[in-house]
């Protein structure tokens, strides 16, 4: 963190929530709509200097901010050896993380749980494919961080209905869908960005996957996850690294209309953070200027 910040994580925070209350209350986002978590570092890959939560424990279906979770499997799969770093994985790690694509994240699951998805199953076999599909749940709760309590990592990535045994599993206990919290978004981003994510060559990796150029190209190619989301409000010249996620209508309304971002980002001043914003509702989800406002906000006051 820059000796320029003049604000705490505790006081940029409150008045980051309640700034955000204010604006976006006239489209009637009240405060059980969002989440927001942020991270103050000593440097753009320094440890954390400061934290901040507003219902940063609360849990979100978490459209494709989860995507980042499964790439730190696969490289802590790829670090014990269990699975080869071949050519079509890292196509799909990057297709996964760069552009979101659902394809490869579900080609990576596959890999990461020795499952696929299709009919329906015996329960005999049922239970047998559920209990491999958790291999990721299983590794997220073995780190044993604070941050990570709830969430659940084991759904597929869908652009609407489910069917078969993907069906099945996500209806087990009325609602499994995946969730996760802007606290363990930014948990795991913020330890991939200081080189604390598995080891330092393997954040390194992850944090090339997550890197967006902040230029007119990038954030005007189609998926890039600028345009929309907290990246589009950093300013000229900062560097930026991000997962995002969005669900219009889907058909299912427990997987509808979301719209997160967890990104990390070193301002021109020398300033670095974490932020991870978690909104939920049909205006949050349909608007294309509620989070880049927050990042722009944030921005402002981190840089002082």
């Amino acid at each position: 963190m820059s000796s320029n910040t003049k604000l705490s994580a505790a006081k940029i925070g409150a008045e980051l929530v309640a700034w955000s209350a204010e604006r976006f209350a006239p489209h009637g986002v009240t405060g059980d709509d969002f989440a927001i978590t942020l991270r103050l570092h000593a440097g753009e890959t320094g440890p954390v200097a400061g934290s901040f939560s507003y219902r940063g424990d609360v849990a979100f279906y978490p459209c494709s901010v989860v995507k980042m979770f499964y790439l730190v499997a696969l490289e802590q799969a790829y670090q014990d050896g269990r699975l080869s770093e071949t050519p079509e994985l890292v196509r799909a790690a990057h297709d996964m993380i760069k552009w979101s694509s659902n394809m490869a994240t579900n080609y990576i699951i596959d890999h990461l749980s020795g499952t696929t998805g299709d009919l329906e199953l015996a329960p005999a076999d049922m239970e047998i494919w559920v209990e491999a599909r958790e291999n990721v749940n299983r590794y997220f709760r073995s780190l044993d961080l604070a941050e990570l309590a709830g969430i659940n990592v084991s759904q597929k990535l869908m652009d609407d209905q489910r069917y078969g045994r993907e069906n099945i599993y996500v209806r087990r206990g009325g609602n499994n869908h995946n969730r996760l919290t802007s606290d363990a978004a930014a948990a795991i981003l913020a330890r991939i960005m200081s080189g604390d994510m598995i080891s330092a060559d393997r954040s390194r990796t992850m944090r090339d996957f997550l890197h967006r150029p902040n230029t007119k190209a990038f954030r005007e190619t189609p998926h890039a996850q600028l345009l929309g989301f907290l990246g589009e409000g950093m300013p000229e010249g900062a560097r930026i690294w991000s997962k995002a996620g969005w669900t219009g209508w889907t058909g299912d309304e427990l997987a509808s209309y979301r719209r997160h971002d967890a990104l990390h980002a070193v301002l021109p001043g020398g300033e670095a953070f974490t932020l991870a914003a978690f909104t939920q509702g049909k205006w949050p989800s349909d608007s294309l200027t509620l989070l880049p406002e927050i990042g722009a906000k944030a921005a402002a006051l981190i840089a002082g």
